[in-house]
Order: structure tokens, then sequence, then C-alpha cells
């Protein structure tokens, strides 16, 4: 099928299948944003420019000691403050990301960046109106991670002032997350930056988080090196926040930060779906919600599809789970959105699309309706 008969096939459908419907953000009507949230398009960055902080520069330095050398860490953005080549061809370049791409300069449709490529930022967007979540959703959305800190080391030697040795390791942070809540901070609500992605902090909430950073040392976790999506919860009457305290079941790698444009769908059945019982992953966090609540609000299941993942009907991630037990919502109703957040490490955090879908969800094969050609000369990894 070319592009344009496609790009007609998606119009001419989405309405009729859809509760809401955002093929790029040039428009934002319906959207609550909070936080370093705020709409850009891919052009030399101009955004923020309502921030007080905005011409902080996206660097951190600091310095150590050893008998006989002078330790040097600087922390730049690969594609703003640093120069790309010059990084690629350090011997020393280490870390998560021995690739990577900085993002599009070039222009392109409005996207949500949920934070900038500076330190210690959160952001959150949500959707105005609360939503029905309990009787069955489903939500299909793209994302982009791009211009991640590269922190390198230069190690002097102190009797000669020679630089014997720079080591570079690329790695940004720290991730982001859907989010459905029933926090009183209602549209307002944003959680910490750092480790707890944007989300940590707001209550009667349910994360499926897409981490890039570990934090292991903060944490005491068992959060890991690689990229990898996990699903968090409080429960109804405590915050959330992204330590294995509130994990149910394990978490799933998947690439989340190599700067490519990715999808992924998140359903919720409010049945026990036995297609996706070998995927099925639980621990003892979930077994207070494992049970019915009630005719109409039995035991449900909780999928994350990701890219090739969803025209394949195989989840990378799927717990049983009774939504109505682990969220205590006024007239079942939530808020439904997005959170994100920097730390010591950073990168932009996009949402490119977005759609909604309750009840029976979103009819129809997913591959006939998400758009792919979200950016000039970035396509998603989605194979039709």
């Amino acid at each position: 099928m070319d592009t344009l008969n496609f790009l007609l096939l998606l119009l001419g459908i989405h309405g009729a299948l859809s509760d809401f419907t955002y093929y790029d953000f040039n428009k934002t009507i319906g959207l609550v944003f909070n936080g370093a949230a705020d709409v850009t398009d891919c052009g030399e960055p101009t955004e923020f420019v309502d921030m007080p902080d905005n011409d902080v520069a996206s660097k951190l330095a600091q310095q150590g000691h050893t008998e006989t050398t002078d330790v040097f860490t600087t922390v730049e953005t690969v594609g703003s403050n640093a120069s790309d080549d010059q990084i690629a061809i350090h011997e020393g370049l280490f870390g998560h990301l021995l690739e990577y791409q900085i993002g599009p300069r070039t222009e392109c449709r409005n996207r949500l960046r949920l934070t900038p490529s500076h330190p210690s930022k959160a952001g959150s967007v949500w959707y105005e109106s609360r939503v029905p979540v309990l009787r069955g959703f489903e939500t299909t959305f793209s994302w982009q991670i791009t211009d991640p800190s590269v922190e390198c080391t230069d190690h002097v030697d102190k009797t000669f002032s020679t630089q014997q040795h720079r080591s570079c390791a690329v790695h940004g942070g720290d991730g982001f997350a859907f989010v459905i809540h029933g926090d009183p901070q209602d549209d307002s609500a944003l959680g910490g930056d750092g480790e707890h992605l944007g989300y940590g902090g707001i209550s009667n909430s349910l994360a499926v988080e897409f981490d890039s950073w570990t934090n292991v040392d903060t944490q005491q976790s068992d959060d890991v090196f690689q990229d990898h999506i996990s699903i968090h919860s409080g429960g109804p009457f405590s915050p959330n926040s992204s330590n294995e305290t509130t994990a149910l079941g394990y978490w799933r790698a998947t690439d989340v930060a190599d700067g490519k444009v990715h999808t992924a769908k998140i359903q919720y059945l409010p049945y026990v779906e036995t297609r996706y019982f070998e995927l099925m992953t639980a621990n003892e966090n979930l077994i207070p919600y494992l049970k019915d609540n009630g005719e109409g609000r039995r035991l449900g299941t909780l999928a994350v599809f990701v890219d090739q993942g969803i025209p394949e009907d195989r989840p990378l991630l799927t717990i049983p789970l009774n939504l109505s037990v682990l969220l205590n919502l006024r007239q079942s109703l939530a808020y439904i959105g997005f959170t994100a957040s920097t730390g010591r490490k950073w990168e932009k955090h996009d949402i490119l699309s977005w759609e909604w879908c309750h009840t029976d969800g979103c009819q129809g094969d997913a591959s006939e309706r998400i758009r792919f050609e979200v950016d000039n000369e970035h396509t998603s990894v989605f194979e039709m």
C-alpha cells in the first residue's frame, strides 16, 4: 500500500474507532501540561523560552584526586553541547549506548516533549477529562528519546600536567511512563525527577515505565543496566514509586532510548486472556490484586506490546490484575497521560502520537491505524 492511500485509510477510519487520537501535537486541545513538559518541533532548540532556567547549560562537572592524577569529569549533551564526531572516536567510549542518534534538526510535526535535555527535570501531560478504565481500554502511542548526556573523564598527570587518557560513556536518563491515576492533585499531578520518572509520589496510580537509567544505588533495588519496561503501583492509598516494592510482575528488556521511533500498545482486558498465559509474569506484590471485586469487575489482564509485537499480538509484558481493586476511582474514572524525568543524566523524552480507546478497545488491526511516518526521515521500527 502506498503512503498516500495508507494515510487516507488512516484518516478515514480513525474517528469511529477511538475516543481520541493525536496524530501529532500541532493542536493540543484537551491536554494539560505540568513541570518541564511542553510542545516542540524538530528545529534548532528554541523551546521552553518561558522557563526561567532556560539559559542554564546542560552540563555538570566534578573533580577528584589521587596521589598521581587529577580526575575531571564532565557531563554534556550529545548533539547539543558536545561534538558527536569527537565523542565517537574516543578509545574509551563505553556505556549502554555504543551507538546513538541525536535529535532531528529539520522541520517535523509537533511532539510532546516531556523533558528537555537538561539535568533534574520532571514533566507530566494529562488528558484533561477523566476517562473510564475499569471495563477495559487500549492505548497506542509512539515515542522517541534523543540527545542523551555523555560523561567524559580526563585523567591528568599531576607532575607533568599531561592528559593520560580520556574515557566517555553515552547514557541518558531517566525514562518516561504511561500513567493512570486517581490522585487528589487531578490533572496537576507531577512526581519527582531523577529515579522517580515523573510519577514517583503520585498516589492511587498505575505506571507502565520505560526506564533508560539504572538507579540501584538510590533505589536499593534490582534495577537493571539495560533499557526495560516494568509496571508499578503503590495501590489505592499509597504513593507510587519506581523501586522494587511497587513492581507488579517482572521487568522485560527492550530498546527504549536508542534514538529510534518506537510504538507501544497498552491494553487492559476485564477478563483473563488465556492466549497470553505463557507470557505472563507475577510476583508477591500482585497478590492483593488477584481477586474479583463483584459482578463486572473480575480479574483482568494488563498487556504491553512493543513494535513488532503489536501486529503479531504478542505482548512483551503481561500480568493478571484487577484494576478495580488496585485503584480507588471516583465514578470509575481516571486521569491518563505521560510523565518523564531526568537527573544527573538526561535526554529528550518525546511522545509523537497518541490514541485512546475504552471498553472493547480499538477495533481492527493496529497496523492499519498507526501512523508510522511520524517524522521526516524517522520511521517506526514497526514492520508492515
